[in-house]
């Protein structure tokens, strides 16, 4: 490591102009943090080549679907001098004054309510409660049902969308309807609230917003006082946390000019690189401690930190990157951008951890000589007391009883194992949203009153769809999925056969007859080669397991469908594409574990070329993994879009605790020390409990995060930090211990003799 001593001298000579230009990136990324957006098309975050959304587009560009917004508008209070039936005019008066305000807008292109039932019965709105119930009372019962709940307590207002696809358009799509709600005079009692697609994923991304700017910052917040704890110091404390700073904006300012988007999986970026980030400025701070506390000079002392604590730093760098390398083989883009962003965030903490850590530490110490007329020992509490002891105590008893410590992590295992068999998947984009949210509440109001309004959308592509057979064999496909609705749950279909059907009484042979009732129908394309069979239901209400079995039943009813030949029938939709989804995340968490653990090992045996001493490194870090998938399991965390990839991370994360200690073993041990795994855990033991805290504290502070899936992540990935850390702490020196015990008698025979 003779290169890395020679760079350790020109960082330490040169820190002043290191330290300029390290400002210098820093006042750049501020500008691209300014340029940062959120993906407001949250399809985008899936693989654009897949059949099911080429066919969701098709769905928004030829029929105009895609996107919704459903209002509803419900008797939410029993006050005097209000309303308490939503029959009364004043209310329906009121529905169709927003519906005329939403009609203005071009995104909107249409809508529909009780009010329109009025317009097309009487042309006009009624004028008392008598024809209302008299109208109503006219209309099917299946119909009724629909439009009002069966209390008379609420209707709802579906309205279709078309826009473009992004941030801006979204917001203003939203805030123009929910003024329009406002500006419109409801009664008193009436309650409005929009929800459906336009207003779940607006208050997504509003809590993304909230949750980046809010994990960041508690992340920092609990990593400063556990620091502070630690170093004894509040000044001291920020020594390790400037680069950090540093590396953080410097990895959102990179986001912002490269246009790498936040989505739900890297909003979690900026405290994710806070909680892993830290660890290295911990280990460089430690490990100058050390060396200041043995004698040594300021320059003597950073160099020695930079060299021999940058070893260790080296080979966790890598094993992380490769951890996180390995979400580059997932199918779906997000993850893709999150691995691409932390491998570039935690190469940039890791240089500044480098760079500005040994400047910042010596700038601190020259300013205390300047203060006080000369240099103070340092002094932290990780190396002293009752923790100091705790580690001592530790490494002798590992000493003396190594296996005592493997029986141990193999009833820990064991306990594990049992709840790694009960993990499932959840990628409903409802399921994101925490309960209590007006969109969330609205929705579970539709469903409740109205069976639900998800939609699966079945395509249907011919030379001409007009033809009698194909509208035929429509119609029969449709009326057996409706047959079947107490196993699919579909209460309500719409296709061109049912406007044939309502024309005419029956599908007629006449090709031109079927032409001409289909004039003007939003259901197929301007060249007839396409129509759309929408179903409603009550799909995303269920489980994951019952969901899932409902897309199934779709994808086998179509695939069994008797279609004359030349026809393709596909199915795509928003639920259709979350079915997809977690199909995909299915099949991702295997191959992106395997890689990333593949990954890690090879460059384990790389850095060490030693099979035992890798082996002593590898085994808790796949424990640490293992034991992470059994919490999941027992703590019914399921998996999801953003942890689809956690395993991968958490091997290339728990691999660092075990390489630090055996970097500190096999140091003591070439320095003839007889008792190295004694000196190791001591000296690194508090070192990566240090470490472990603060990137625990960094995910940990995800839990702060509104969304689900964000608060799920900070908790999965601060358990596996301290379920690689304990793994680390019991079995890499109970193996170091094992496997060297030979040597390390001989080298204790010779101490002795020389003594």
């Amino acid at each position: 490591m003779d290169i890395l001593r020679a760079i350790a001298r020109i960082i330490v000579r040169y820190r002043i102009a290191f330290g300029l230009m390290t400002i210098f990136l820093l006042v750049i990324s501020v500008y691209g943090i300014q340029n940062l957006q959120f993906e407001s098309d949250l399809y985008k975050e899936l693989p654009q080549d897949l059949q099911s959304i080429k066919d969701y587009e098709i769905l928004q560009n030829e029929f105009q679907g895609g996107d919704n917004v459903i209002i509803v508008v419900k008797i939410s209070d029993i006050e005097e001098g209000g309303v308490y039936d939503i029959r009364d005019p004043q209310v329906i008066n009121s529905i169709y004054n927003l519906e005329q305000k939403l009609k203005q807008h071009s995104y909107i292109s249409g809508t529909f309510s009780i009010a329109d039932v009025f317009i097309q019965s009487l042309g006009r709105l009624p004028k008392n409660e008598r024809e209302v119930k008299f109208i109503l009372n006219t209309l099917p019962e299946d119909i009724r049902n629909q439009l009002i709940s069966s209390d008379y307590t609420m209707t709802i207002v579906p309205v279709t969308i078309s826009r473009d696809k992004n941030q801006k358009t979204l917001t203003r799509v939203y805030k123009d309807i929910q003024k329009d709600i406002e500006n419109t005079n409801f009664p008193k009692n009436v309650e409005v609230a929009q929800t459906g697609s336009i207003g779940v994923t607006y208050r997504i991304l509003a809590l993304l917003q909230s949750d980046l700017n809010k994990t960041m910052g508690i992340a920092f917040i609990m990593v400063i006082l556990l620091l502070i704890c630690f170093y004894r110091s509040p000044v001291r404390a920020l020594i390790p946390l400037t680069p950090l700073a540093f590396g953080v904006a410097m990895t959102l300012g990179f986001m912002g000019l490269t246009n790498i988007p936040l989505g739900i999986a890297t909003t979690t970026v900026g405290a994710m690189i806070v909680g892993m980030g830290i660890d290295y400025g911990v280990h460089i701070t430690n490990r100058y401690y050390e060396e200041r506390r043995k004698g040594r000079s300021i320059e003597e002392s950073a160099e020695e930190a930079i060299t021999e604590t940058g070893k260790a730093l080296l080979g966790a760098a890598l094993t992380t990157i490769a951890g996180f390398a390995a979400l580059s083989f997932s199918v779906l883009p997000a993850l893709q951008r999150l691995g691409f962003v932390l491998i570039v965030g935690l190469t940039l903490a890791a240089l500044n951890a480098v760079i500005v850590t040994p400047a910042v530490i010596m700038l601190e110490e020259d300013i205390t000589k300047l203060l006080k007329g000369h240099y103070e020992t340092p002094e932290i509490r990780a190396y002293s007391g009752i923790l100091a002891k705790f580690f001592t105590v530790l490494g002798k008893s590992i000493k003396n009883h190594p296996r005592r410590y493997l029986a141990i992590v193999a009833v820990l295992t064991l306990i594990f194992i049992s709840g790694a068999t009960q993990t499932t998947t959840e990628v409903r984009m409802s399921k994101m949203i925490p309960p209590g949210i007006p969109e969330i509440q609205a929705i579970n109001d539709v469903i409740n009153e109205f069976g639900g309004m998800d939609e699966v959308d079945v395509v249907i592509q011919a030379d001409d769809v007009r033809n009698p057979d194909v509208v035929r064999d429509i119609y029969r496909f449709e009326k057996s999925v409706l047959a079947d609705s107490y196993y699919n749950s579909a209460f309500e279909s719409q296709s061109i056969a049912d406007v044939v059907v309502k024309k005419y009484g029956y599908i007629p042979d006449d090709k031109e007859k079927i032409a001409n009732a289909l004039k003007g129908s939003n259901l197929i394309t301007s060249d007839y080669s396409m129509t759309l069979l929408k179903f409603k239901g009550n799909f995303m209400g269920a489980n994951q397991e019952g969901f899932s079995g409902i897309m199934r039943y779709f994808k086998e009813e179509i695939s069994n469908a008797d279609f004359p030949p030349g026809v393709s029938v596909r199915i795509t939709g928003e639920s259709y594409i979350d079915y997809v989804l977690s199909e995909l995340i299915n099949r991702d968490i295997p191959r992106i574990s395997t890689y990333g653990t593949f990954f890690v090992i090879i460059i384990v045996l790389l850095l060490f070329r030693d099979l035992k001493t890798s082996i002593a490194m590898i085994l808790p870090m796949l424990l640490g993994a293992l034991w992470t998938i059994g919490f999941m399991g027992l703590a019914k965390i399921p998996f999801n879009q953003t942890l689809a990839g956690v395993i991968s991370m958490i091997v290339g994360l728990g691999v660092d605790y075990g390489m630090h200690l055996t970097h500190r073993f096999k140091e003591e041990l070439k320095n003839a020390n007889p008792y190295p795994i004694v000196t190791a855990v001591e000296n690194v033991g508090p070192g990566i409990l240090v470490g472990a805290l603060t990137t625990a504290g960094g995910f940990l502070a995800l839990l702060f995060g509104d969304l689900t899936p964000i608060h799920n992540f900070g908790k999965v990935l601060a358990f596996g930090i301290f379920a690689s850390m304990t793994a680390a702490y019991l079995v890499t020196p109970s193996l170091l211990q094992l496997f060297y015990k030979r040597k390390l008698e001989v080298v204790k025979n010779e101490k002795t003799k020389t003594i």
